[in-house]
C-alpha cells in the first residue's frame, strides 16, 4: 500500500490521498527519495555494491568506479546553480538560450545536456529545487535527530517517521523528535 494510502486510511488525513505534483509536500517527498539512497546504502556500501553488483551487470568497469565517484561528488557541488539558473529564467533575467549557457559554464554540461536541463525547466518550473535543497532539508532534520551514520538504527526510525507523517519546509525547520 502507498505510503499517501496509509496517511489517509491510517491516520484519517484524508487530504493525503490525492497528491498533487506542485506542492509543498514535493519538497519532502524528492529529498526523502534521493536522501533515502544513503539510508539505505550507508558510508562506502552503495559504492561497494555498485562496483561489485551494479557496474559489471551494465558492462562498466568497476576500475574506472573511484573516478567516477569523484566526479559525481564535485557535480553535486555543483547542484544549486541549477537553481540559481532556474531562478533567473523563471523570472525572465535570462531567456533559453542564455539559461542553457549558463548550465553549461556552471554545471559543466553539454550543450545538449544544458537545452534537456532547461526543457525540465521549461515543464517543470522551480520544481528542480526538490532534488537538493529537498535532500538537504530531509538529511538535516534525520541527522538533527539522531539519524547519523554511525546510529543507522535511529537513521531508519527518524526517516520512517518522516515518511509515516504529513510534513511541510516549515513544520520540520525546528522539530525535534524525542529519543
Amino acid at each position: 500500500m502507498r505510503l499517501e494510502q496509509n496517511l489517509s486510511k491510517q491516520q484519517g488525513w484524508i487530504e493525503y490521498s490525492l497528491y498533487p505534483l506542485f506542492s509543498p509536500q514535493s519538497l519532502i517527498a524528492e529529498g526523502s527519495a534521493n536522501y533515502g539512497i544513503d539510508v539505505a546504502f550507508p558510508g562506502e556500501s552503495r559504492i561497494e555494491f555498485e562496483k561489485e553488483v551494479l557496474f559489471p551487470l551494465a558492462g562498466i568497469d568497476p576500475a574506472q568506479a573511484d573516478l567516477y565517484y569523484e566526479i559525481l561528488a564535485l557535480r553535486a557541488k555543483l547542484s544549486y546553480a541549477r537553481n540559481e539558473v532556474a531562478r533567473a529564467y523563471i523570472n525572465g533575467d535570462v531567456d533559453r538560450e542564455g539559461g542553457a549557457a549558463l548550465v553549461q559554464k556552471y554545471l559543466l554540461m553539454s550543450p545538449e545536456r544544458a537545452l534537456q536541463s532547461m526543457s525540465f525547466i521549461d515543464k517543470y518550473r522551480s520544481y528542480v529545487i526538490n532534488y537538493n535543497l529537498g535532500k538537504d532539508l530531509v538529511a538535516d532534520f534525520i541527522e538533527r535527530n539522531g539519524g547519523t551514520t554511525d546510529n543507522p538504527e535511529r537513521r531508519w526510525e527518524v526517516f520512517t517517521y518522516l515518511l509515516s507523517n504529513p510534513y511541510t519546509a516549515s513544520s520540520m525547520a525546528n522539530k525535534t523528535l524525542e529519543k
